[in-house]
């Protein structure tokens, strides 16, 4: 993975996630110097990412104000995208962490009201709350569609999942569930919901939302997990037998194994240590790994008998290959694929984040194929 800031993986791999949300090199040129003045300096990084927000918000305004909705529309999406990543650093129990979220949802929301392409904001019932998520409908002529639910992971968002994927699915012919579950984006920032082990309940709660929809194909649903989604989702096929078809879009075989080495052997993360918290709703870094204790796909992996891909980057210094290779051999699936992105083609990173374009490709031929 190329380094924009030699010898800072995290910083190097955020600048990565957000051109893979269809961030601009030339807007990140215009911070980078700064950024490289004052490399690990996290009020920097806000202060930078947050001006750049602050610039495409106003080019956006600007456009509004002549009737062009369009293009304004794409300035505000790359407001919101930079606005979510000054925040990236930010401890939770910082007001500024909130007030900057607050300008990534404002900001996408006047994004999403000026699109041509509609983009539903709905709350889906879950125990006795809900969940925040974005419906993107299929085009075509098709009543009712195939639909892909798309779960996020340690600290991305469903306006990061709308950015990433736009529509590629709905062009294809397949709606887009983009949603924000527990321990995720709004529902844990604004909702308080904490991450759990169960995610069939979640995922279930998403199904048994679309299949209130006229516009959905009820026997046609799948699901992609990006990260730690590659487990929630694993966690949701071996559980929930409406899912037709799986992405692991990062494999993910023992996320406490994973955690544990980070704390004390060290490894590679793309947020900081306090998000395990965070999620977790836990205070301190014990209880937050006593929380994901059973974050695991071994005990349940026989349980997973639909179509099933895992996508891992090669070089992946998150998540290593080896639990990429155990993951794979504990699902019981006779249909799964194990498919590695190499720096040969680009993508090598996690969740190939470092070359996306090919990888969503990919994903969106295999789930046409399945669904």
């Amino acid at each position: 993975m190329y380094e924009f800031f030699p010898g800072n993986y995290l910083w190097s791999y955020n600048v990565w996630a957000v051109m893979a949300a269809g961030g601009q090199f030339g807007d990140f040129s215009l911070i980078h110097k700064r950024l490289l003045d004052n490399v690990g300096n996290v009020e920097t990084w806000n202060q930078e990412w947050s001006w750049l927000a602050e610039k495409l918000e106003q080019r956006g305004h600007e456009h509004l104000s002549t009737g062009a909705g369009a293009s304004a529309s794409e300035h505000y999406f790359l407001a919101s995208l930079y606005y979510k990543i000054s925040e990236h650093f930010i401890p939770p129990e910082d007001r500024k962490r909130l007030d900057t979220y607050a300008k990534v949802l404002s900001c996408f929301e006047t994004a999403r009201n000026n699109s041509r392409h509609p983009i539903e904001s709905v709350a889906v019932p879950f125990e006795n709350m809900t969940l925040p998520a974005y419906f993107l409908p299929a085009q075509g002529d098709s009543e009712r569609s195939p639909t892909v639910i798309f779960i996020c992971g340690l600290d991305t968002t469903k306006e990061i999942t709308y950015l990433r994927v736009r529509r590629e699915f709905a062009q294809r012919g397949f709606n887009l569930l983009a949603i924000d579950t527990p321990g995720v984006g709004e529902a844990l920032r604004l909702g308080g919901i904490a991450t759990r082990f169960d995610y069939e309940a979640p995922v279930g709660a998403a199904i048994d939302y679309l299949e209130t929809r006229g516009d959905v194909a009820a026997d046609r649903i799948g699901i992609i997990g990006s990260s730690l989604g590659g487990y929630y989702v694993a966690r949701a096929a071996a559980f929930e037998p409406r899912l037709r078809a799986v992405v692991a879009w990062g494999a993910q075989y023992d996320y406490h194994a994973v955690w544990h080495r980070r704390l004390t052997v060290g490894g590679a993360s793309g947020a900081p240590e306090f998000q395990l918290m965070y999620i977790t709703g836990k205070a301190t870094m014990e209880d937050a790994l006593a929380a994901i204790e059973k974050f695991k796909v071994e005990p349940i992996g026989e349980r997973i008998t639909c179509p099933i891909l895992l996508v891992h980057g090669a070089e992946d210094q998150q998540i290593f290959v080896e639990d990429a290779e155990k993951m794979f051999k504990a699902i019981g699936s006779k249909d799964k694929t194990l498919k590695y992105f190499d720096a040969v083609e680009g993508g090598a990173a996690h969740c190939q984040f470092d070359n996306h374009y090919p990888a969503l490709l990919y994903v969106a031929d295999w789930i046409e194929n399945k669904l």
